[in-house]
């Protein structure tokens, strides 16, 4: 069964980069399209990656701390990555790449992007540390909650304020 869902993941990820254009609305040469297109090769590389890894091995080569770490760094780096990429990506109706309480307000979403964006690296790199003082399982997990909570509480709040201040008293 997961071999099935594996390749249903990969034959929507290939659909959608060659569609991303179309998708999107922008030519082919468009930045946004391009960014698109390498959100979907992560997807991809992860998703493949990680169903590969295993059958060849290569997670018993080292011993499991360098194992740890190693996801540890992977992690980040995704972070990192992903801090990085949101910033350019902008409110699509049609896809749908926003939050809720985001809905129609461009300037916010910019606001929280760059929230995520400059969180992304202290995260990241605050994981990579605290992973050599607590368990790595651990640090991930409440690293990537952070790493998620923050820009969706100041997007929260800012949409309680929004609304709080249209209501009659």
């Amino acid at each position: 069964m997961e071999n099935i869902g594996l390749i249903l993941l990969v034959a929507l990820l290939i659909i959608n980069y060659v569609n991303a254009p179309e998708i999107l609305g922008f030519s082919k040469d468009n930045p946004k399209v391009k960014t698109a297109r390498r959100l979907q090769m992560l997807f991809l590389i992860v998703a493949v990656g990680r169903f590969i890894i295993p059958l060849l091995g290569i997670d018993e080569i080292f011993s499991y701390e360098i194992n740890d770490k190693v996801s540890v760094i992977i992690n980040a780096i995704i972070i990192m990555y992903f801090g990085n990429l949101l910033p350019k990506l902008q409110i699509y109706k049609n896809i749908d790449t926003k939050y809720a309480w985001a809905i129609g307000d461009e300037k916010i979403w910019k606001k929280a992007s760059k929230i995520f964006a400059y969180l992304s690296f202290v995260i990241a790199i605050g994981m990579i540390i605290l992973s050599f003082y607590f368990d790595s399982a651990t640090v991930t997990t409440a690293c990537q909650f952070i790493w998620f909570a923050i820009p969706l509480l100041y997007l929260l709040l800012h949409y309680r304020n929004k609304f709080r201040a249209h209501t009659p008293k």
